[in-house]
């Protein structure tokens, strides 16, 4: 009996180690993915970086059915907010005609998180936390010149200018025309312009060797005052311009002025001319 005892014993002791053994050969093997929490594959399992993170910094690059991919929807969860969304984008659709665009909002991840996007396939997402934020830290109307800062975008993609030195320059051009929308479109509201210019500024960066930088602060608000003063020269002139008579304007003063230059920003004050219609002005939108 005791014998037997024994050897229970001894094979109760051989398959503990065995066991023991192959947990430690599970834990020390390697689990390959994207390690970067900042990116929309983020595997937060993984050991060893596999070089295939997706960025999620630029808002030309969105990609769906990741782990940070978040979701689409069609409201911001306030009848008010959804109201004001839904006007600003039927305005936006009008100004940049015949530049189409289907707008959704996206429900990131998390606040730190927050973005908007522009595809080339047609849509605008505008980010649930992107929203709020904005309205929160600058008031409503830089939501605005986020919205058409990606219908900007929207106008590259679809007249398909290929001609950018750097990913900066497409995405200060898509600023100049945030720009030039809110000098046209929202003029009544500019006693509110300096909450536009402090959101462009903030949202500089100094990543100058990332695929996603976007450009400085300072060559941020220049590229929107550039579209600003080009919607001032249109009011006055009665010069109705074409998308691509403003891509030569913005793309050439901001390869030649703005990149690389250190202005800063001290603007002076835009004067509009008096006594402007409605009707007016709406013909100074751009075409095609």
């Amino acid at each position: 009996m005791k014998l037997i005892n024994l050897f229970f014993l001894l094979f109760l002791i051989i398959l503990f180690y065995s066991c023991d053994k192959t947990t430690d050969l599970t834990s020390n093997a390697s689990v390959k993915g994207c390690r970067q929490p900042n990116s929309f594959n983020y595997n937060p399992a993984a050991t060893e970086d596999d070089g295939s993170c997706k960025e999620m910094e630029g808002c030309l690059g969105y990609s769906s059915g990741l782990t940070n991919s978040g979701s689409l929807g069609n409201t911001l969860n306030s009848a008010y907010y959804d109201q004001k969304m839904s006007e600003e984008i039927y305005l936006q659709s009008i100004f940049f005609n015949g530049i189409p665009a289907t707008v959704y909002i996206l429900y990131e991840p998390s606040i730190e998180m927050k973005n908007a996007y522009a595809s080339p396939e047609g849509n605008i997402l505008f980010g649930y936390y992107m929203f709020y934020y904005t309205i929160q830290s600058y008031g409503e109307l830089p939501v605005s010149g986020i919205l058409a800062h990606e219908w900007g975008h929207r106008t590259q993609f679809t007249v398909g200018w290929q001609d950018y030195y750097k990913p900066s320059h497409k995405e200060l051009e898509a600023d100049a025309f945030s720009g030039f929308y809110m000098a046209l479109a929202k003029q009544y509201a500019w006693d509110q312009i300096e909450s536009y210019y402090a959101n462009v500024y903030a949202t500089g960066d100094y990543y100058y060797n990332s695929p996603t930088h976007h450009g400085t602060p300072d060559q941020r608000l220049n590229a929107a005052y550039l579209g600003v003063n080009t919607a001032i020269y249109a009011l006055q002139s009665g010069k109705q311009y074409t998308y691509s008579e403003l891509h030569e304007i913005f793309f050439g003063t901001i390869r030649t002025q703005i990149d690389g230059k250190s202005q800063g920003h001290g603007f002076k004050d835009v004067v509009y001319p008096k006594n402007l219609t409605k009707d007016y002005i709406k013909s100074l939108f751009p075409k095609m």
